[in-house]
């Protein structure tokens, strides 16, 4: 990081309630999910931390209490902490607006709930300030932004245009593909630009408006980035942090098996695998490149390649779970099941039975 941010403040945006996510979502918000042994969330946190930000607000919508009680006033990590609810969904920038009372009047971070990121923050707001921006997005580059929304801007990094969900005709051929990476620096001036207790999305509404006044910035980097959205980019978001790839996130190894799981001196923990705490592994149990919840259990001779476990989640003796397997909280799998591909395992629910996917 390029030196420390003079933004002390910060909303995060954790709201949603992670649809694409479910059933690991089923039982608790989105950001709380565990990244290795911290809930998601706290890695957001201490990204803030570290580049100065000593206030955070928590924009909740979904399951705020488990965020409230998680964090607290947030003095035991040397921070101010405050949470708002939406009273009803009030979009991104609606989201903003709601947190506002708790914000003063200089600039802020915006982070969006799932994003897990490395930027440099101090450089976003060095170019936030060097502009005289209202507003400044971080921007990503990507192979395709057909599934995104194109940002483009000028020479001076201002931006000119956003493009929501372009097609080829759209392209500019040579041109950097760069899409909102949902970190932003709002001042207090885009702030009041926002409508107070109305569904409002910073994405469609309000940045658009802040750029025909030409008063939004934009910043490209190659940091490290991931939306963290699906349960496939979950799991690659440990594999990232495995990989040494999140600059702020010592890698333990090529796995990782909290130190209160039990873990069968016959069994095998494969390279990319996360196993959480209290879980137990079993004898000539394999788990290979797998997500294992909090408290679950891998019976005797079983094996679990690629899949996602939550909580509580029961894989009984020489069951087979191979490929993009999804399980909620309190799953279970009898033994010898065999699934070989996706699936999705609901809350609670035991692999195949008719309500369990």
């Amino acid at each position: 990081m390029s030196g420390i941010a003079v933004v002390d403040q910060a909303v995060i945006l954790v709201g949603g309630q992670g649809t694409r996510m479910r059933p690991l979502t089923d039982t608790r918000p989105k950001p709380m999910l565990p990244l290795l042994d911290l809930p998601f969330v706290e890695r957001q946190v201490d990204h803030l931390a570290r580049a100065g930000v000593t206030t955070i607000v928590f924009s909740c919508g979904y399951r705020p209490k488990e965020i409230e009680e998680y964090f607290g006033d947030g003095s035991s990590r040397g921070l101010m902490m405050g949470f708002v609810v939406d009273p009803e969904p009030l979009g991104t920038a609606g989201a903003i607006a709601n947190a506002e009372s708790l914000l003063h009047e200089g600039d802020v971070f915006v982070l969006n709930g799932d994003i897990l990121t490395d930027l440099d923050l101090a450089a976003l707001v060095a170019h936030h300030r060097g502009l005289g921006a209202d507003a400044t997005i971080a921007l990503t580059p990507v192979e395709d932004p057909s599934a995104f929304g194109l940002v483009r801007t000028d020479v001076d990094g201002r931006v000119i245009e956003f493009v929501e969900k372009p097609t080829a005709d759209d392209l500019i051929f040579g041109e950097p593909y760069c899409i909102n990476a949902g970190t932003y620096v709002l001042s207090a001036a885009a702030r009041d630009a926002i409508p107070k207790g109305v569904q409002v999305s910073i994405e469609r509404d309000t940045f658009p408006l802040l750029a025909a006044r030409n008063a939004v910035g934009a910043l490209a980097s190659d940091c490290y980035w991931r939306d963290i959205g699906t349960p496939a980019s979950y799991r690659d978001a440990h594999l990232d942090v495995l990989a040494g790839m999140v600059s702020f996130i010592p890698s333990p190894g090529a796995s990782w098996v909290d130190d209160t799981a039990t873990v069968d001196p016959s069994a095998v923990i494969g390279a990319g695998s996360c196993i959480g705490p209290g879980a137990v592994i079993a004898s000539d149990a394999v788990v290979d490149g797998a997500i294992v919840g909090g408290g679950s259990m891998v019976g005797e001779g079983a094996r679990v390649t690629g899949a996602v476990l939550g909580r509580g989640v029961t894989v009984g003796p020489r069951a087979v779970i191979s490929g993009m397997v999804v399980a909620g909280d309190d799953a279970t799998f009898p033994g010898g099941l065999v699934i070989d591909g996706g699936a999705i395992i609901a809350s609670g629910a035991t692999a195949g039975d008719s309500e369990a996917r």
